[in-house]
């Protein structure tokens, strides 16, 4: 029965919960997410297993994850600093090619964090039955109009087929981010879907949703800051840099990072909770 150390996280709302130095198989580690992902065990929007000494994040699919590398930096941020003050450091990501580079400030249990990326000079904007997709390494968007003040109860159900006909359920992990303008910055309300951890969940943030939407904006605006509004309440902010010289455009994301919980948790031999 593997009793696992864990810590739960909110990332601008995006509940993420990191299992800590598990050593399992992806297959396990998956198994192992989606049992403590249950609202009656541990309960949050998206798991990963991390590697504190060797600084590295895998999430449960796989995947791509903007707010779990930001939370990520809270947690080392914490060990190396458990008093407060400001981190740095670059860490590895499960579906990212290369490094992800974090600043971090702020103390327990509440930090301001920002992940800084260079995209792949083949990450474009591309138009897409009615919208456009965005395909990032190991997560990909689908970002489409928002027709309502309020979320659509059927959001879910709506997401999954829309993600189908476009073609990207069979994808590691991708998203339908539903946006508005607003005078104080875009609205956006995500839904992700992780293939291989069987997810669908609507996110109360979404950081790579967030970099998506600022990455298509800025093809009718050049290249500026973002602030995008979280069905949490909490703004995302995105800038977007110059392109280096082989084409790469450097981006950062930053937000708040808050600690929720520490702690043990038991799994029974099938992998769900004891």
């Amino acid at each position: 029965m593997p009793a696992l150390t864990f810590s739960k996280w909110s990332s601008g709302g995006n509940t993420t919960l990191f299992l800590h130095d598990a050593g399992a198989s992806p297959q396990e580690q998956a198994a192992w997410a989606r049992a403590v992902l249950d609202p009656e065990v541990l309960g949050a929007e998206q798991a990963g297993s991390v590697t504190l000494a060797g600084r590295s994040l895998r999430m449960a699919g796989g995947e791509f994850c903007v707010n779990a590398s930001r939370a990520f930096g809270a947690l080392l941020a914490l060990c190396a600093a458990p008093n407060g003050g400001q981190w740095r450091g670059e860490i590895r990501v499960s579906g990212w090619e290369g490094p992800v580079a974090l600043t971090v400030s702020g103390a327990e249990p509440r930090w301001d964090v920002s992940a800084r990326l260079e995209l792949p000079a083949t990450t474009r904007p591309e138009s897409h039955a009615g919208g456009i997709v965005v395909h990032l390494p190991g997560i990909s968007h689908l970002l489409l109009p928002l027709e309502y003040d309020a979320a659509p109860p059927d959001l879910l159900s709506r997401a999954r087929s829309t993600l189908s006909a476009a073609g990207l359920l069979g994808e590691a992990a991708a998203g339908v981010i539903w946006w508005q303008p607003t005078p104080e910055g875009a609205r956006m309300v995500p839904v992700v879907h992780v293939r291989d951890a069987g997810t669908l969940m609507t996110e109360q943030a979404c950081g790579s949703g967030a970099l998506a939407l600022a990455l298509a904006l800025a093809e009718n605006g050049g290249l500026e800051q973002c602030r995008l509004h979280q069905p949490s309440g909490s703004v995302l902010e995105v800038r977007l840099g110059q392109t280096t010289t082989d084409g790469r455009i450097t981006a950062e994301i930053s937000g708040p990072v808050t600690l929720l919980a520490r702690g043990r948790v038991w799994l029974d031999a099938s992998h769900g909770a004891y």
